[in-house]
């Protein structure tokens, strides 16, 4: 089963009792969305990895380039892969980010990270028999309101986690802005919500998406 922005922003709307779009935009609502998926990083981030395509001269084979960006963000695994039949040896574990032995170093960046090698490393090694492989956490892709039918990368458990806080947030806007929720109560036949029931439904809002991302939080793994 996969998801899209549409399903999701559809999938608010209803959350949010405004099918017809009249209270919220299309814009306020993905940004809900959005938000939802970045607490998602935040507490459980995907635990993948990556194969580091090493660039090599095109004429002697040997690896020229020592550094390279990653969609890892926090890494607990770097291995020398053989590409014939998938051995695997690991790299010796980074002690204060560097060892002296076959090595390397990683730093976060804005939007992943990035690995380095020493060249002495890199500089002799079979880049045509063997490869690299990163392990760790990366964040889930936001998505582009350009090409909102493209499938997401969320299971039906993160597609709740990522509703539950856009459902919060909605609520909490209704029940902060008095001339948005009088107009809620009118364009949707809730006339008969209160603001004090409209406070408590956003305190309950809030509760569930808290309860929630509290039972998907990630324990990471390191070195």
């Amino acid at each position: 089963m996969t998801t899209t922005l549409n399903d999701l922003t559809a999938g608010v709307y209803r959350d949010l009792a405004d099918e017809d779009k009249a209270v919220f935009s299309t814009a306020q609502v993905q940004d809900f969305i959005r938000g939802g998926i970045a607490d998602l990083n935040r507490v459980a981030p995907t635990d993948t990895f990556e194969d580091i395509t090493l660039v090599t001269d095109v004429d002697t084979g040997k690896v020229i380039q020592f550094s390279y960006a990653t969609i890892i963000q926090l890494p607990y695994r770097v291995e020398i892969r053989r590409l014939e039949d998938g051995w695997v040896w690991n790299l010796n574990e980074p002690v204060d980010g560097w060892v002296g032995s076959g090595g390397f170093n990683f730093y976060p960046t804005s939007d992943g990270g990035r690995i380095d090698f020493p060249i002495w490393a890199l500089a002799e090694f079979p880049a045509a028999t063997y490869g690299l492989r990163i392990h760790g956490y990366a964040a889930r892709p936001m998505p582009d309101p350009v090409t909102p039918d493209t499938d997401l990368p969320l299971s039906v458990e993160e597609e709740y986690s990522v509703r539950a806080y856009a459902r919060s947030q909605g609520f909490d806007t209704l029940a902060h802005d008095r001339s948005l929720f009088a107009q809620w109560q009118g364009q949707t036949n809730n006339t008969d919500v209160s603001p004090t029931q409209m406070m408590q439904m956003a305190a309950g809002a809030k509760q569930e998406w808290d309860r929630h991302r509290g039972l998907i939080r990630t324990v990471r793994r390191y070195w």
